[in-house]
Parts: C-alpha cells; sequence; structure tokens
C-alpha cells in the first residue's frame, strides 16, 4: 500500500509543468522592503519616508498632509498588475474641523483616483495600479489629502494631522 502510495506521488509531481516565472519580477534577496507594510512595527520603520508620526496606543500612527512610503513591488505586478490598499480612520476630532477630505495617491509616476472620505470613522482607500506603473523592484507611493489641521490646533501638539493609518499595502491582482 505504501508502494502504491509513493508511485502515485511520483507520478503526480512529474507531471507538473516546470514554468519559467522569471518574466514576472526579479526578487532582489537582499531587499528588507515589504510589500505589506503594518504601520505599527518599528523594524519596518525604514520604509516610511516622511508625514509620519511615531506610533500611537501600538497599533497606528498619525499621518500629515502629503506622505511617502517605499514598499517592495509584489510578485509578478510587473506582468498582471496590483491593488494598493491604505487602511486607516478619519477621527471625529478632525472631521469636526475639516469636513470630508479628499485622499490622493501617486505610485511612482502613475497617478491613482482619489478616494472621498466624507465622513468620521474608519475607511479603506484602494486603487487598481497597472502592471506598467511597476518599473522598479520597489516603489515610492505617495498620499496627500486636501484638508489637514495644521501645528498647535492642539494645545502642545506641534504636529500636522490629517489621518490615521494603520497598513498600507500593495498585493498582485488576480
Amino acid at each position: 500500500m505504501l508502494r502504491i502510495l509513493f508511485a502515485a506521488l511520483a507520478l503526480i509531481t512529474s507531471c507538473r509543468p516546470n514554468r519559467d516565472l522569471s518574466q514576472y519580477t526579479q526578487e532582489d534577496a537582499n531587499s528588507n522592503l515589504v510589500a505589506t507594510l503594518p504601520i505599527a512595527n518599528p523594524k519596518l520603520q525604514g520604509q516610511l519616508k516622511s508625514g509620519f508620526h511615531q506610533i500611537e496606543e501600538g497599533g497606528w500612527r498619525w499621518a500629515a498632509s502629503h506622505t511617502v512610503v517605499e514598499l517592495k513591488a509584489p510578485f509578478a505586478s510587473q506582468k498582471l498588475g496590483a491593488t494598493l490598499t491604505l487602511k486607516g480612520s478619519f477621527p471625529e476630532v478632525l472631521y469636526s474641523k475639516t469636513g470630508s477630505i479628499q485622499l490622493s495617491a501617486k505610485l511612482n509616476t502613475t497617478v491613482l483616483p482619489a478616494l472621498s472620505v466624507k465622513q468620521a470613522g474608519e475607511f479603506v482607500y484602494q486603487a487598481e495600479v497597472p502592471a506598467k506603473a511597476f518599473t522598479a523592484e520597489h516603489t515610492i507611493i505617495e498620499f496627500t489629502t486636501d484638508k489637514f489641521l495644521p501645528p498647535n490646533t492642539f494645545p502642545n501638539d506641534g504636529r500636522e494631522l490629517a489621518l490615521i493609518v494603520t497598513s498600507i499595502s500593495l498585493e498582485t491582482k488576480k
């Protein structure tokens, strides 16, 4: 019985086509970049290039009106494209002072559709990124809001505040 099982397993694995995946992307084994970035992970803080404040309550960061993050291009995105996702929150304290906001994004030189956040609460920004936008192993993503609270809006808080961000990711389209 065991011989039959091994023979069947050998037959199944030998029938797999030998696929050359190098046409999709070249992996950089020395890269420390990730495509899915939990904002509160201090080990990945180097991917937050500008506009993000310190970790708060162990799971999120305030973001300024203009932020820049660097992510690794996900596997096969240069062939298939990807979906960019930013998860965050638009707190009532901001909404009461700014009203709705517009969140825009740009990946490398590709401008992506904007999201209008019309009420306080959690939100998800998602945009389809075309394959031609991935010209390098990693990507620079800029997020911009049209409204924000300037520094010192709150006593003893010299930060510009636009959104709360919990994660940013790029996933290959399926």
